[in-house]
């Protein structure tokens, strides 16, 4: 059974997260382990309390404590919400587990992922202030931190598709590890899998040596037939990236995340991390297997 954990903030947006975790479940027996995180560090100060009464601790621990019921009360009702839609879907395979705890979100996000083990990790994203998809999120603190791959699903996902993916490369040894993970977990969608390189100047034979090289590579330990490879000259149009997603409807973004930089030499100056942000498609991010 396969088990995708699915970290939950109870907002609006989170019935965008689980029908693309319901979508992704596909037939097979699928476990959503629900959880969420409320924090249990704050503090309230009150100087007009009596000498020796100890208000920041006594005033942190009710105010949590009301945090928690809250967070319960909440995780109970999506689960009943959820359950309801399973049932009307007619997804018997589909199982559902919570959890609610206390502490810092990116932390006890990493360490369920150890203890969890699971195939997938998927996230709503949120940045902060007026920042694009992605960007100031807890989805890409977690893309980082991360040995499990990380979804992150914008709230503005309409219609689910999965039948063309991008995989962004820069030629990295975790590639063909990463690709054939990718083939292998959307195999039921029979997706075609485009890994694409953008490169400064068309005449890099650099570029085109280690495409040819990965494209061997996949053929000795894969039938490549649905596998397809772009060298994409990226002076050619500013627009470049977006031009490709529109004309190969790619509906999914995958890339090996860093761990200091999720884009780590993915980029080059004409083609920057924020071209893919704005384009607001869910974003997978493999994690990076040689890192220290």
């Amino acid at each position: 059974m396969k088990t995708y954990l699915i970290p939950v903030d109870f907002s609006d947006s989170m019935n965008v997260i689980l029908d693309y975790a319901l979508f992704l479940a596909d037939d097979q027996p699928t476990t959503l382990f629900l959880f969420h995180i409320f924090p249990d560090q704050l503090m309230v100060p009150d100087s007009s309390f009596p000498t020796g009464v100890d208000t920041d601790a006594f005033l942190s621990a009710e105010y949590i404590q009301e945090l928690r019921k809250q967070a319960e009360s909440n995780m109970k009702d999506t689960v009943q919400d959820l359950k309801k839609t399973i049932e009307k879907k007619g997804l018997n395979h589909v199982h559902i587990k919570s959890q609610v705890s206390g502490g810092d979100p990116e932390w006890e996000i990493s360490e369920v992922c150890h203890t969890l083990e699971p195939r997938l990790v998927i996230m709503g994203t949120r940045g902060e202030g007026n920042k694009g998809f992605l960007e100031g999120s807890m989805a890409e603190k977690i893309m980082v931190k991360s040995h499990r791959p990380v979804l992150a699903v914008p709230e503005t996902t309409g219609k689910i598709r999965l039948k063309q993916v991008m995989y962004a490369t820069s030629f990295e040894s975790g590639d063909v590890e990463s690709i054939l993970w990718i083939n292998d977990f959307l195999k039921d969608h029979k997706a075609s899998i485009h890994i694409a390189h953008f490169r400064l100047k068309s005449k890099d034979e650099e570029a085109a040596l280690r495409m040819d090289y990965l494209k061997e590579s996949l053929d000795k330990v894969k039938d490549g037939h649905k596998f397809q490879f772009h060298l994409i000259d990226s002076e050619a149009k500013e627009d470049s990236l977006q031009t490709f997603v529109r004309d190969n409807e790619i509906d999914l973004i995958s890339y090996i995340a860093h761990k200091k930089n999720i884009f780590k030499n993915l980029f080059s100056n004409k083609i920057h991390k924020k071209d893919f942000f704005r384009l607001e498609l869910p974003m997978l991010a493999m994690p990076d297997t040689n890192a220290s």
